[in-house]
């Protein structure tokens, strides 16, 4: 469990609960400020004498205006649902792996939240099922675009790697971005070398890793297309955030590669740089 600073306090059972209460007065007394509410309610109802009004109120600022009261454990969830598109709090990344990895990254007062909207139920709902899938697909979303964020960087460091190289070997060549406009052509970047022949295509697939110790994921196909190429081949791997670049040949990755096994095919490997 991590410190209630980590996240925003409109998080917290405390502000909903001021938030339901400001919310409630607003509906009874129509035209009133909600601070003229949260006011009120701490004057004249000792059923909101542990309620955060501060952060009731940011709640109340950032809601829907027509989210209904009818169903106290709805609000919750669609007001869980609005604070985070607004703060995108890092522990939503836990979301696909279930309830309970989730709830380690909540205070005691979080959890209480997530459990007045149904989320915790032994046996939920369907809306609230959906909330839960809504908020994995949302994080994997996410993930998707920082890997591909990160992906797009690792290449274009590569893509200026190999022009200073070129430059110094003497190359009067510009290597091509080839994943820009074709992602399935096996490689991400074409470039040149020096060999005993001539000038020779040089082939790379560019990986990115942000995990220690390094690692990557290779598929079949990028493993194909290595065999194919063999030595006009290479693997350039960046570690973030340092973007540091670690070369490796397809003979340096082949002895990490599995084999297929009976009717068992392989479709992606780790390694561990």
């Amino acid at each position: 469990m991590i410190a209630s600073s980590d996240i925003p306090a409109e998080f917290r059972m405390s502000a909903f609960t001021a938030a339901i209460g400001i919310c409630r007065y607003l509906r009874d007394h129509p035209g009133t400020a909600a601070e003229d509410a949260a006011l009120a309610l701490r004057r004249s109802d000792a059923d909101f004498a542990g309620a955060d009004f501060t952060g009731g109120l940011t709640l109340v600022g950032r809601l829907p205006e027509d989210l209904a009261l009818a169903d106290i454990s709805v609000f919750i969830r669609e007001a869980l649902s609005a604070l985070i598109e607004v703060h995108r709090p890092w522990w939503i990344k836990l979301s696909p792996y279930g309830r309970q990895r989730l709830a380690s990254a909540l205070t005691l007062d979080e959890q209480q939240t997530f459990r007045a909207a149904g989320l915790y139920d032994p046996q939920p709902s369907s809306e609230a099922i959906e909330w839960w899938d809504r908020l994995a697909a949302q994080a994997r979303a996410d993930q998707d675009e920082r890997l591909g964020a990160q992906g797009r960087r690792a290449e274009l460091l590569s893509l200026n790697h190999e022009i200073e190289r070129m430059k110094t070997e003497g190359i009067q060549l510009a290597p091509v971005w080839t994943a820009l406009d074709d992602n399935a052509a096996g490689y991400d970047i074409r470039s040149y070398s020096k060999t005993l022949y001539g000038i020779a295509n040089l082939l790379i697939e560019v990986k990115s890793t942000s995990r220690t110790p390094p690692r990557i994921i290779l598929t079949r196909g990028e493993w194909e297309a290595a065999q194919k190429y063999q030595a006009a081949y290479t693997f350039h791997i960046w570690q973030f955030p340092d973007e540091t670049l670690t070369i490796r040949t397809v003979q340096d990755i082949s002895a990490h590669i599995p084999d297929d096994r009976g009717e068992g095919a392989w479709q992606k490997v780790e390694i561990i740089i």
